[in-house]
């Protein structure tokens, strides 16, 4: 595999090594926090006495609502660039991350004590990216639907009515929380210096 480097495409020890340049890290830090009070709100929408985080209803809708426009310009903002810069292509699974899933499945369940090297990321983060994706896309459309009370809600017929598509919106929000955590875990499992690098663009290997 090639990696992404200072020489001739080749890892050097002990030297920063570019991994995300100011774009993708100016987008990932409007995600973030969008996503968490999208789902902390969404979830006490749903029902109020299982999250205690807001004083009220109508803070929990003000709350949803702000951040689903800072969510709304962060898909279209990233899918614009992917598609610009094909960045999709570092993003999502490939015939390299297939052939060698087999290995990082037996490092991640501790049958094999050699850590696997990947240019940017392992296929299960890339295989969370891919499933991200179309969560996304999801609750875009059932949170439209939901969301209008005019000529969206045409969508809701896509999902078999209303309460279908409430249920299907919450469902997606119970997997994308899932897929969420799934990233953190390979975030705060796989290296410190590649997590410090959300922040400072650089990755410095051991």
């Amino acid at each position: 595999m090639k990696f992404t480097n200072n020489l001739l495409g080749l890892r050097i020890k002990a030297v920063n090594t570019p991994r995300h340049n100011r774009i993708t890290r100016a987008l990932h830090w409007v995600l973030a926090p969008s996503f968490f009070l999208l789902a902390a709100s969404g979830f006490y929408i749903h029902k109020p006495g299982g999250v205690r985080c807001f004083r009220s209803m109508d803070a929990a809708r003000k709350v949803h609502f702000a951040a689903q426009y800072f969510f709304g310009f962060y898909f279209l903002s990233r899918a614009y660039y992917a598609v610009v810069s094909r960045d999709y292509r570092k993003l999502f699974p490939g015939s390299d991350d297939i052939a060698t899933a087999s290995g990082f499945a037996a490092y991640e369940l501790f049958l094999k004590k050699k850590e696997p090297k990947y240019p940017k990321y392992n296929p299960g983060q890339k295989l969370l990216f891919s499933q991200m994706a179309i969560l996304f896309i999801t609750q875009l459309f059932t949170g439209a639907a939901l969301y209008s009370s005019g000529k969206l809600q045409v969508l809701t017929r896509f999902f078999g009515g209303l309460h279908n598509t409430r249920l299907v919106h919450y469902l997606a929000a119970v997997a994308l929380t899932g897929t969420v955590s799934g990233h953190m875990y390979f975030a705060f499992t796989d290296s410190l210096e590649k997590l410090k690098s959300i922040i400072t663009g650089y990755f410095r290997p051991k």
